[in-house]
């Protein structure tokens, strides 16, 4: 958020003083607008060279000019926003005059870093006002410039109608009807003049207050510089020197003084922010009426000796509301001075009390003698505490800070297995002594302004390492209860899986409070700044590799977006497979078939984002995909075939997620269809990986492709001695009342042929879909074979006749001798 600040004051400080400069340049146009008017001037410049209208295109060229400036008139009346900008711009004038006037900037360099910090929130936040209005005077000009660049066009195309040379002269009507005509331009001209001066003048009184408003930035600015190179520097003796001030330090703050600061600011504050401390107000009534719902109906629930965030919900509902609403406060206030960071720290602190049987174990409760300890420092931060007892303090604090984390470093030795994030905050805060010895041995050298810092820091992220770690166990806990609702069943995710989306959501919220430690920590260090002024000139620094220049931020940015890409590409896939293409009962291979694409076209576009942001232009980004796109196709051959018979699959949809296909020796049923390969799950269970390509230009079986029913034929013989007629009947009894068997195609029986043992018979029935086959095969076969049985009509086997002859001549011959 500081980082996003740093740099929307950069662009204002940009925006305001390039008019300023263009001033100073003897052939610049004074106007703040001057570039946007020129440069819709230099479109005249290749039109310079118009011809006189045609004879016979007179008509209807001033039909046409006509009803072009009708189109202009509505676009030059006064804008509201315009009009909004105008009635502001005197109470912002006073406003700024009011804050120029603060006694806090008479004495820049005597305010805490605190107070300086502060002061530049209030000057960047009306800076980016100021901002947001230039950008739509700048849009206007530019609209208004581009139309009177139109209607000059067209009053010099007709004033050298009116004075080209003709054989014969125009009609005194036609000529009437072109001067009423050129007329009407110069009105709409005027006007046009009119309006493009009153946009011009404001925004020259309003690069007036910018001009002021960025001097007093960088006074700012610099007086923040200084106060932070002031504390590599001692500002008091050492307590063996005998721990006096060095008078040529900075002044040391009178609490009366702070307090006036502060009260300011605060004022400032609930002025600005009164809409947004509704909007907060509501966030916590949002959260402590269901909380206090669910306690009015299950009961107050008393503490267990391990943690249960669900039972701190019952029992304690305004505290959990407070923690979860108060945790949202960098969110829902662009603008957050330090005092009210104050009130925010210490206002979790009775909510943490509240909260800590329930959400603290017993070997973690020394972390509430840190918290206390926090508070005091947080007090002490803010410059309310008068010199020498503020020296004292910052001595005793850490102190105390070491002697809690010892007592929660013998309290969790060798307690049951923790949970992974509940290591990481333990040591966490085991680890705060560290720095606390620091901060001892900076307040005893001297550098009290410096082990100020670090003391407050410590705390701070001690205090929001313990409020992450409630807030994340209180907002999983609310999660899994609002799971269990009706409300919550009304979505597919938490009704098919309300378990993994739950997990999914907890671990989220262990990210967003990791970032808030963080975040936490490096504005308590006081290093956000300088660490985002050093990221940005690391990411400017470019590197030559050849006729290739790389930055470090285009790089970076280019992973970014590759990475963010398949990060939406995910989440993406996941909503419309799980939660809104059930909805519309499309099927499932139609659902595979949407989401596939959907995934492609994000892939692509973020590809394309990637390379634009890594600077390179659609040109370069062509050539560069054609010689990717030649070199690919003679490395990657099988790669890229499979590749597009993958987007083949997709669009001409041969087979389809939970198709049964048949493909040489393999059966078996389609689990995925993706950008290389699909995944076929044969009949043994087995998963089998098969290359789209085999898929597309191999013979494939689809059982399943427009019709999802099989026919089954089972083929029985019967002997010559029955009647065939007789046994059709017979068969045609068994086949009915078949479980599996359709109606629809009706069953049949057929007489097939004559075998050498046998007259044959063959049964066709239908089935429902593939895996019903076999089923309703071995079924019927033996129904059939029961029923044969019970009719007495036999099965013969195989029977065959041996005829000898000349074998039995012999024998005989041999016999008679």
């Amino acid at each position: 958020m500081r980082a996003m600040r740093r740099l929307l004051t950069f662009a204002l400080v940009c925006a305001v003083t390039a008019p300023a400069a263009a001033q100073e340049r003897p052939t610049a146009d004074p106007t703040p607008a001057s570039e946007p008017l020129r440069a819709v001037e230099r479109m005249a410049e290749p039109e310079a060279e118009l011809e006189p209208i045609p004879t016979p295109q007179i008509g209807r060229r001033i039909e046409e000019t006509f009803r072009e400036l009708q189109d202009v008139a509505p676009r030059l009346r006064r804008q509201r926003e315009i009009k909004v900008i105008r009635d502001a711009l005197p109470p912002f004038t006073r406003e700024v005059d009011l804050m120029r006037a603060l006694p806090a900037l008479e004495r820049l360099h005597g305010l805490s870093p605190r107070a300086l910090l502060d002061l530049e929130q209030e000057w960047e936040r009306i800076s980016r006002r100021l901002s947001a209005w230039q950008s739509a005077l700048e849009a206007r000009v530019t609209s208004l410039a581009e139309e009177r660049y139109h209607v000059g066009r067209a009053k010099r195309q007709w004033r050298m109608t009116m004075e080209a040379e003709r054989e014969e002269p125009l009609p005194a009507s036609q000529l009437e009807r072109i001067q009423r005509l050129q007329g009407e331009i110069r009105r709409v001209n005027r006007r046009l003049e009119r309006r493009i001066d009153e946009v011009l003048e404001l925004q020259g009184q309003l690069s007036d207050e910018g001009l002021r408003i960025a001097a007093m930035l960088a006074r700012i600015q610099s007086a923040r510089q200084q106060a932070r190179d002031e504390r590599v520097h001692p500002d008091h003796r050492a307590l063996w020197n005998g721990g006096g001030w060095l008078p040529d330090a900075r002044p040391e703050a009178i609490p009366s003084q702070v307090a006036e600061e502060h009260a300011a600011t605060l004022a400032t504050f609930l002025r600005r922010e009164r809409v947004m401390l509704g909007v907060h107000a509501a966030l916590f009534l949002a959260i402590a009426l269901p909380l206090l719902w669910l306690r009015r109906r299950y009961g107050d629930a008393s503490p267990r000796a391990h943690v249960a965030p669900l039972r701190a919900l019952r029992a304690r509902p305004l505290a959990s509301a407070a923690v979860l609403a108060l945790v949202a406060t960098p969110v829902v206030h662009a603008y957050e001075p330090s005092v009210v960071r104050a009130l925010v720290l210490l206002l979790f602190v009775p909510a943490i009390l509240r909260l800590a049987p329930y959400l603290l174990s017993e070997p973690r409760r020394p972390i509430l003698g840190l918290i206390g300890l926090a508070a005091v420092s947080t007090v002490v931060a803010v410059g309310y505490a008068p010199p020498m007892l503020r020296r004292a303090l910052l001595l005793l604090l850490p102190f105390g800070g070491v002697v809690f984390a010892w007592l929660l470093h013998r309290g969790l030795a060798g307690r049951a297995p923790l949970t992974g994030g509940q290591r990481l905050v333990g040591w966490i805060l085991r680890l705060s002594a560290f720095p606390l010895v620091l901060a001892s041995w900076y307040g005893a050298a001297g550098y009290v302004e410096r082990a100020a810092v670090w003391i407050d820091g410590t705390f701070t992220v001690i205090e929001m390492t313990v409020v992450a770690m409630m807030a994340v166990d209180l907002a999983s806990a609310m999660m899994r209860q609002a799971a269990r609702t009706r409300w919550a069943r009304a979505l597919w995710t938490f009704r098919k899986r309300r378990l993994a989306a739950t997990r999914t959501l907890a671990r989220v919220f262990r990210w967003v409070g990791l970032g808030g430690v963080l975040y936490a920590a490096l504005v308590g260090f006081d290093v956000l700044d300088p660490l985002v002024d050093g990221s940005r000139l690391v990411l400017r620094k470019s590197y030559a590799f050849g006729s290739i220049e790389l930055s470090v931020g285009e790089v970076i940015a280019f992973v970014s977006v590759i990475a963010g890409t398949f990060v939406v590409v995910r989440l993406v896939h996941f909503l419309l497979s799980q939660e809104f293409l059930p909805r519309f009962d499309l099927g499932q291979g139609t659902e595979a078939a949407i989401s596939l694409t959907v995934s492609y076209l994000l892939v692509a576009l973020g590809v394309v984002l990637a390379f634009g942001n890594a600077g390179v232009n659609p040109e370069q980004l062509a050539l560069l995909g054609g010689a990717l796109g030649v070199g690919i196709g003679f490395g990657l051959q099988n790669v890229v075939s499979n590749f597009v018979s993958g987007l083949i699959l997709v669009a001409e949809r041969p087979i389809k997620v939970g198709d049964v296909i048949e493909m040489e020796e393999l059966v078996g049923t389609v689990q995925r269809i993706g950008i290389r390969s699909s995944t076929v799950r044969a009949l043994t269970g087995a998963e089998v990986i098969v290359p789209n390509a085999d898929l597309i230009s191999g013979n494939l079986v689809n059982w399943t492709l427009s019709d999802a029913r099989r026919r089954v034929d089972v083929k029985v013989g019967t002997g010559y001695a029955h009647d065939p007629s007789e046994v059709k009947r017979i068969l045609e009894g068994a086949v009915r009342g078949q479980r599996g068997v359709l109606n629809d195609p009706k069953p049949e029986v057929l007489c097939t042929g004559f075998g050498d043992s046998s007259v044959d018979f063959e049964v066709r029935v239908w089935t429902g879909s593939y895996s019903e086959g076999v089923r309703v095969y071995s079924e019927l076969a033996q129904r059939i074979h029961r029923v044969l049985g019970e009719e007495g009509i036999e099965i013969p086997f195989p029977q065959r006749d041996l005829h000898l002859k000349s074998g039995a001549e012999a024998l005989g011959s041999e016999t008679a001798e």
